[in-house]
């Protein structure tokens, strides 16, 4: 099988809220240290149009919403965006979701306070491409935030090996560990499409078992496996 099958975001739409696949609760279990940087970051969201990237099913886009801000939710996936806006209207958010690609996204130009892209940088199919796409959607001094894997033997060894193969986390070839990017290579790129790292990256990884044998996710010293960082739009 190709590896970077995509496929679980169309295929498994309808266990997206319910907690039945271990997998969808392992993706729902990084939100927290992903909010707990973002939060630190940038820790008003009221009024703001904040743009969720990638956005699945919606598990970054309704605690986002909930902070008061004005949420657009963009994913390939027509499956996982129906699953999206059924839950966020259950839950009574007022969230727009649309579909498309990172490549190429669906928005007007300074459009956008703030976008925030988790799990995907290491899923597109090309990344100066869709770093450019969020350059033109955000105004300037404008926000980005985002979280990706590095690339290394440690990761290729734990996310491909351990997570898919063995454990069984998450769906066997749904990571090609040659899109995995290293934070130097991140650095250079974000550089190159118009923005400013001012800040260290931090690393993010499993750090506790919960009572279901769920990976806990935190906050880490080391980003050897994945990381977390942010960028600011040039004027």
């Amino acid at each position: 099988m190709q590896r970077n099958d995509q496929s679980l975001y169309q295929n498994h739409a309808e266990t997206w809220w319910d907690g039945t696949k271990r997998f969808q609760r392992t993706l729902a279990n990084q939100i927290y240290p992903r909010l707990k940087y973002f939060d630190r970051v940038a820790p008003d969201w009221t009024g703001l149009n904040v743009l969720d990237l990638g956005c699945g099913g919606g598990f970054m886009a309704e605690p986002l919403a909930r902070r008061g801000a004005r949420v657009t939710g963009i994913d390939p996936s027509a499956a996982s965006l129906e699953a999206a806006r059924k839950h966020a209207e259950a839950q009574r958010l007022d969230i727009t979701y649309r579909q498309g690609v990172g490549e190429d996204i669906p928005l007007e130009t300074g459009s956008m306070d703030r976008v925030v892209c988790v799990d995907v940088l290491e899923h597109v199919k090309d990344i100066d491409k869709v770093l450019s796409e969020v350059r033109r959607v955000l105004r300037p001094k404008g926000l980005f935030l985002f979280d990706t894997v590095n690339r290394n033997w440690l990761s290729r060894l734990l996310v491909l090996n351990v997570v898919e193969d063995v454990l069984k986390l998450i769906p066997k070839n749904t990571h090609d560990a040659d899109k995995f990017i290293r934070p130097v290579e991140l650095s250079r790129l974000l550089g190159n499409n118009g923005f400013t790292v001012k800040e260290p990256f931090v690393g993010m990884g499993p750090v506790w078992v919960n009572r279901r044998l769920d990976f806990v996710f935190g906050i880490t010293p080391f980003k050897w496996i994945m990381y977390l960082g942010h960028a600011i739009a040039s004027e």
